[in-house]
């Protein structure tokens, strides 16, 4: 079945920061109420929250978050067959980029370009090759991604030495070090 991406993109006024996914995730009935809303279990809005020490449980919520700290959002993938049934980037078939919403949001005046996930930010470079834009790369927010942080030697030792205690904690010390909030 072809997807078509449901959000587009959100790009308030003064943002300097664009977030950019893969593609929402369908949990069966819809794509959630938002962005990284669809499964129901992905930690973007948690970690955001915890980032910046702000609410982000609701819609509401999280355009207040994304507009006072001039975060614009948008996925790489405008429509998309899934090879599988899940919400595995891995799984995703791109038909046809979200040029758009990117074009949209690099011409507000970003000048930085954060991505989800190394398939969203070698997807762009494909796209995108002559982009001059300060970018970085998260750990993935999808609780998929667990299992391959447990396995990363700079977690295992954060870990031994009590720095963190879980995969959630780390993957919070990765964003605020990205976000450049309270970095240890």
């Amino acid at each position: 079945m072809v997807e078509q991406h449901p959000f587009g993109h959100y790009s308030p006024v003064g943002a300097k920061t664009l977030i950019m996914g893969s593609f929402p995730c369908f949990n069966g009935e819809d794509y959630g109420s938002w962005f990284y809303g669809g499964s129901g279990k992905n930690f973007f809005w948690p970690l955001l929250s915890a980032v910046f020490q702000q609410p982000a449980s609701n819609r509401t919520q999280q355009e207040a978050l994304c507009d006072q700290h001039g975060l614009a959002l948008t996925d790489i993938a405008g429509q998309v067959i899934r090879t599988h049934n899940n919400c595995s980037d891995s799984n995703l078939h791109i038909l046809a980029i979200n040029s758009e919403s990117i074009e949209h949001c690099l011409s507000a005046g970003i000048d930085r370009i954060v991505f989800t996930s190394r398939f969203v930010w070698r997807t762009f470079l494909r796209h995108y090759p002559a982009n001059s834009l300060s970018t970085d790369v998260l750990i993935s927010p999808s609780p998929a991604a667990n299992r391959h942080i447990a396995c990363l030697p700079e977690y295992r030792q954060l870990l031994a030495s009590q720095e963190v205690s879980s995969v959630f904690e780390y993957r919070l010390l990765k964003y605020r070090q990205a976000f450049l909030v309270n970095p240890a």
